[in-house]
């Protein structure tokens, strides 16, 4: 989709410190100059503003998250896995009826849709309007139908293994970082006990059983999750807003779905793995800082 596209890279995890070590004006500004600098150093088209000011709009937010949820109770990071799980559980749910009913309707065998196996446009619309083909079936129908009868066939497959596999690995890529985090936490959890009873039977006192250094490593699984909900809703919300001025600006002709759907999975890659890095980055930070009695 061009370099306004699909793009990855890694500012994110540097624009996201001023945000959660300063404040949402701080990470707004950051965010605005990165995007600013960034076309001036390297430009790929021609300057706009909204794109600079939506990524003040991103910083902003990211910042704005972050502090809202560290000043939230104690039940925040169970409530946020719980939403995250369910969003992720409907991306999986989604994409694996998108899959069975192109599957169950002729038009697919297995995960990946073909070309072969579409036919063409005028047979295609036709059936689409009867009701032996299901609702997800219409619903990748609906993204390809602004398309001429050349490239039907190759667009609705197309939009079929985005909306059907696409989808449903996102869901299941969300799934998987939970169960990432829940193994590690109770790898932890069993390692902290080990070392408890180790002491305990030579008569010492426990070394971790403390209020404060459970509370220490609650925060410490805490981290994660809160930095990857404050850059997940900041960053489907710039993606989202982006996606329309750039179909605006360009006069992208595909559905707005077909456009944003891909850029939506990216931006959840890429949110994940920015959280992840940042959350360890942050971590040797603070016990660096600690041990230098800066905090």
């Amino acid at each position: 989709m061009g370099s306004n596209g699909l793009r990855f890279g890694f500012a994110g995890i540097f624009t996201a410190f001023p945000a959660i070590l300063f404040g949402p004006l701080y990470g707004g500004i950051t965010s605005a100059l990165t995007d600013l600098l960034g076309f001036f150093m390297k430009p790929s088209g021609d300057y706009n503003f909204l794109f600079t000011l939506m990524g003040f709009v991103g910083g902003f937010l990211k910042g704005l998250i972050w502090l809202l949820l560290k000043k939230a109770g104690k039940n925040t990071a169970k409530v946020g896995k719980s939403i995250f799980a369910a969003i992720m559980c409907v991306f999986l749910a989604f994409g694996l009826s998108v899959t069975i009913s192109l599957n169950k309707d002729g038009l697919m065998r297995g995960l990946i849709a073909r070309e072969a196996l579409i036919p063409e446009k005028e047979v295609m619309v036709e059936q689409l309007k009867t009701d032996d083909v299901g609702l997800p079936t219409k619903f990748v129908g609906m993204l390809t139908s602004s398309k001429g009868a050349k490239s039907y066939r190759s667009a609705f497959a197309t939009n079929a293994n985005l909306s059907g596999l696409g989808i449903a690995a996102v869901g299941l890529l969300g799934l998987s970082v939970l169960a990432v985090d829940f193994i590690i936490a109770a790898s932890r959890k069993k390692k902290y006990e080990v070392k408890n009873s180790v002491v305990a039977a030579g008569g010492e006192n426990p070394i971790v059983s403390s209020p404060s250094a459970s509370q220490g490593r609650k925060a410490d699984r805490d981290i994660f999750l809160k930095l990857l909900i404050s850059m997940l809703i900041s960053g489907i919300i710039v993606t989202t807003i982006n996606s329309k001025i750039l179909i605006e600006l360009y006069g992208i002709k595909a559905p707005f779905l077909v456009y944003w759907l891909p850029r939506l999975a990216e931006e959840i890659i890429v949110c994940t793995l920015h959280a992840y890095i940042t959350a360890i980055i942050y971590k040797a930070m603070e016990k660096l800082f600690r041990a230098r009695g800066f905090i």
